[in-house]
Formats: C-alpha cells, structure tokens, sequence
C-alpha cells in the first residue's frame, strides 16, 4: 500500500505545475492515511513506539491530504510540523531497536508489552527454548 501510495505521488507531483494542489491526490493521502491507522491501532498494545510511529506517519498523510485537497497554507504548515514530529519519533524508534538488537537487550524503551518484553529487557534469553515455547505452549506437569 505504502509504495502504490508514494508512486501515486510521485508521479503526480512530476505532473502538475509546481506550487499547485492536486484534489485527486489529497483523496488518495487521506484514504492511506486512515488506513495506516488499522495496523498501529492493532500493535498499540505490544509495540508501542512502531504503533506510534505507524499513527504519527498515517496523520501526516491525513493532514498532506487534507493541504493537496484545500490548498490551504495553514494546513500546509500543519502537515509540515507533522511531518517533524515524523522524522523525531521514526529516529528515536529505529535507534532504539538498532541498539537493541546489537547489544541484545534494551538500551532505549520502546514500550514493548506482552511475553517477548521480559527477554528483551534483558530478564531471560532472546530465543525460546524450544518450537513449543515460541509456539505459547506450556509444558504438562
């Protein structure tokens, strides 16, 4: 979806006159956008920093749609402090896991939840211990 989303504006912005909006792509911006939405909300609960990264990027997609569709300077802005924010969170975000997975256990936090959180931070090892295990199940006794 992303890369047809970014040929769509490549190829659009190569085609209109500079400076000017283009209503059509504003449509498709907000439709991506929105839909960038569904995955972040589905990891909210587990990755916190790449579902914030995933809400933050899909916003900015929203507010540039909402710029190519009015043409508005004020919603130019908007979406230019979005995309700001973008860049700082994106950074933080793949720093994060970079040292992390260098170093093999949490440096930065990035608001990991659920079973995989303990071995991250450092608590027990990075590999289950068997298929089983990694599969979430438990062992008879």
């Amino acid at each position: 979806m992303l890369s047809g989303t970014w040929a769509v504006a490549g190829f659009t912005t190569l085609t209109i006159p500079p400076g000017s909006t283009s209503p059509g792509l504003g449509v498709l911006l907000v439709v991506a956008g929105i839909a960038m939405l569904v995955p972040a909300a589905a990891a909210i609960k587990s990755k916190v920093m790449p579902a914030l990264v995933m809400t933050v990027a899909g916003t900015r997609f929203i507010t540039t749609g909402v710029y190519e569709m009015t043409g508005s300077a004020a919603w130019e802005a908007v979406a230019g402090w979005v995309g700001i924010l973008l860049a700082a969170v994106a950074f933080y975000t793949a720093l994060a896991l970079e040292l992390e997975g260098a170093q093999e256990s949490t440096v930065l936090p990035v608001g990991r939840r659920g079973p995989g959180r303990a071995a991250m931070d450092g608590d027990g090892p990075l590999e289950p211990a068997s298929l089983a295990e990694e599969a979430g199940v438990r062992p008879q006794l």
